[in-house]
């Protein structure tokens, strides 16, 4: 069966409007050229497709059974077409991006928003993961884009510097640590609750590295992590960019520990190396390298 555009076009178009006529004027044909269509349609099927009996020209059902993969093919052929207007533009249809919930989203959204203002008509996809599962969902979502703080242990991927992220130990207020006299000590640390994200990772160098495995609160992301601190629940690290206001409210301290109470996180962008950047990619990769 050699199943034409036309005649698909012709299918659907009758069946929306009842009549040929109605048809035709849609589709910009004769009258005849829409019943020519419709007819061959049904010599190539083998089947009655219309119900000619009353006024408006009605689907039998096998009528609507074809039409339903006519209106499919009609589908594929918009998405076909857009796909073409997309790439003749450079846009790439789709660009997906995956990063550690340490690194500050807003950097990604205003460089997709200003790839929006500039009409890229591509679809984005940004979504958040913690340390290992940032490259697993990477991996898994065939994503063009990964910011991680840990070193991929995947092959073939282009990997470019970011800004560091600067990060302090913190705890609330009236936590005993905050309102602690002098450097805290390591024991004073392991006396109390350390707060993490999803876990940790030696390879990040906290130097609280040798509590994390005894960290018995470990969360979702860094907004349940400053809502646990503010709390008074526990300590531990977060994004300075996080909790500027709190900590100038007063709301959060600063522990001071013997050896520093800073830690600066160094997130790396990373692209695979064999993939041809789409003009959406380069320029989202050129923005958050800028700095």
């Amino acid at each position: 069966m050699n199943l034409t555009l036309e005649q698909a076009r012709a299918l659907d178009a009758l069946a929306r409007h009842g009549t040929f006529t109605a048809a035709a004027r849609e589709l910009a044909k004769a009258h005849t050229a829409v019943l020519y269509a419709v007819r061959t349609l049904e010599e190539q099927t083998g089947l009655t497709l219309l119900d000619r009996s009353g006024y408006r020209t009605r689907l039998t059902p096998e009528g609507e059974r074809v039409l339903v993969h006519c209106r499919r093919l009609l589908e594929a052929e918009r998405e076909l077409l857009a796909a073409c207007a997309e790439l003749k533009t450079g846009w790439e249809p789709t660009v997906r991006i995956v990063f550690d919930g340490v690194y500050p989203a807003e950097t990604i959204l205003r460089a997709v928003g200003a790839l929006r203002e500039e009409g890229a008509t591509t679809r984005f996809h940004v979504s958040a993961d913690h340390l290992t599962g940032v490259e697993e969902r990477f991996e898994r979502e065939s994503a063009e884009l990964m910011i991680s703080l840990l070193p991929p242990r995947g092959t073939g991927l282009t990997s470019i510097g970011l800004p560091a992220i600067p990060a302090l130990l913190v705890a609330h207020r009236a936590h005993p640590l905050a309102r602690a006299r002098g450097s805290l000590r390591e024991e004073d640390l392991a006396a109390d609750l350390l707060l993490t994200v999803r876990g940790s990772d030696p390879r990040l160098q906290l130097r609280t590295e040798h509590l994390e495995q005894r960290a018995t609160v470990v969360l979702n992301d860094f907004s349940a992590k400053k809502s646990a601190l503010l709390q008074g629940l526990g300590f531990g690290w977060m994004p300075t960019y996080l909790i500027e206001r709190e900590l100038k409210r007063g709301e959060l301290k600063v522990l001071k520990l013997e050896h520093g109470s800073t830690h600066a996180f160094q997130p790396r962008l990373h692209h695979r190396t064999q993939v041809r950047l789409g003009r959406a990619t380069s320029q989202i990769i050129e923005a958050l390298t800028e700095g």
